[in-house]
């Protein structure tokens, strides 16, 4: 290859790379994150049609994002409210030529190490800004915290803690191959820990606990080297962060909010997980009653009155109910039925397969989809164009890890 022709492939690689960053940092703001994912789109399809017929291995890519679309195909002859679901379904297609642009961008070995050690970056900035919110109560930007808990760079919006949990298996991974050159980088652990903490949501401790624990796993069976470094180490994060944390009003608050969880009393219980089991309460009827192929995607919020209970929170709350059930797999299953919830199963099975079964490097990205697609997530919606964007996304540079770096 001539020298121009190399400079010319190599500009390729930085300007791939930087494209997904872009990605990745526009995920604090509520819309921005759409127009670099319309670039993406455009040139993953461009990237299809130019490539070679040996080159199109995305197998992997196709399979995974047809188990997610198809039912939601199926689930639009009874959908709640068609237009709603058709939009959804129509517009989730986009999600295939983004995740095979990225996995083709960070099959290539460079643009991998970029996008992992720029996410890192990313993730050490919203961690930095966030324990500023906590010392002088505003971040780097002025933005306040809100009702007690950490936003940081996605103020107004409560999603500091579930965007972390998502990306600690990357963290974690980043900073503890670089404790070998700077021995005490280890300390960033500290501060992520109390920042997610902080965040107040105890799904995102959930998922955090989920990808640590993967983690760990991942690293114990893979070498014996270290076991004992990441075991103390692990240890004095967690106690540390926890005896200063308990020192915080707001944390032990929503600590004791959560002790109610395990009540007799279904009101109790239901107002400890924020009335979450209303929620569940009514996605779970609308399963029972629609349960071939659902209510079509978004379709929870068409048919929340007329399967909620008259004394049901969310109606006397606001006479509408919810968007969504806060409850990936009750989405699923109330959205797509048992054809969705079996697809579902079988995405999610691949995934844990993809990932027990990854060789180097570490698969932190297939771990972090792992999380991201959790059946007990109880968040945004699982249909939802942000969440369905950051989990494609996460998704596609996962399985670029199991394929031979180019």
């Amino acid at each position: 290859m001539v020298p121009s022709q190399l400079a010319a492939l190599r500009l390729t690689h930085y300007a791939r790379a930087a494209l997904i960053l872009l990605t990745l940092a526009a995920f604090a703001t509520e819309h921005l994150v759409h127009y670099p994912m319309a670039v993406m789109t455009l040139w993953g399809a461009v990237d299809f049609v130019r490539s070679r017929p040996r080159e199109r291995q995305g197998g992997w890519v196709l399979g995974l994002f047809a188990l997610l679309w198809l039912p939601q195909l199926a689930s639009l002859p009874d959908a709640a409210n068609r237009t709603h679901s058709l939009e959804t379904t129509l517009a989730y297609v986009h999600f295939l030529p983004v995740a095979y642009f990225v996995w083709r961008a960070a099959s290539t070995r460079r643009v991998y190490r970029l996008v992992t050690l720029g996410a890192a970056c990313l993730l050490g900035f919203v961690i930095l800004d966030a324990f500023a919110q906590l010392i002088w109560r505003v971040d780097l930007f002025g933005y306040p915290p809100r009702g007690g808990s950490l936003t940081g760079v996605f103020h107004p919006k409560q999603r500091l803690g579930v965007c972390l949990a998502v990306f600690a298996p990357l963290l974690i991974d980043v900073v503890w191959r670089g404790c070998r050159r700077w021995p005490w980088l280890w300390l960033v652990y500290l501060p992520s820990a109390i920042v997610l903490a902080m965040s107040l949501k105890r799904v995102a401790w959930m998922m955090l606990a989920v990808g640590v624990c993967g983690y760990a796993l991942t690293r114990w069976r893979r070498s014996a080297a270290g076991r004992a470094g990441l075991a103390w180490r692990g240890a004095l994060v967690v106690s540390v962060a926890g005896v200063l944390v308990m020192q915080l009003p707001a944390f032990d608050t929503r600590v004791a909010q959560t002790r109610d969880i395990v009540s007799k009393d279904f009101d109790a219980m239901d107002a400890a997980s924020a009335y979450r089991l209303s929620l569940w309460r009514t996605a779970a009827d609308i399963a029972r009653e629609h349960w071939v192929n659902g209510i079509g995607p978004r379709g929870f919020r068409h048919a929340y009155a007329a399967h909620a209970p008259a004394d049901d929170f969310w109606l006397a709350r606001n006479g509408t109910g919810q968007t969504h059930p806060h409850l990936f797999a009750l989405e699923v299953a109330a959205e797509t039925g048992v054809i969705g919830l079996a697809a579902y199963a079988a995405f999610y099975l691949a995934l844990v397969r993809l990932w027990w079964r990854a060789g180097r490097p570490l698969p932190v990205w297939l771990l972090a989809s792992l999380v991201a697609t959790l059946p007990l997530n109880a968040h945004h919606a699982f249909y939802g164009s942000y969440w369905a964007s950051l989990y494609w996304l996460v998704l596609a540079i996962g399985l670029a890890e199991t394929r031979p770096a180019r």
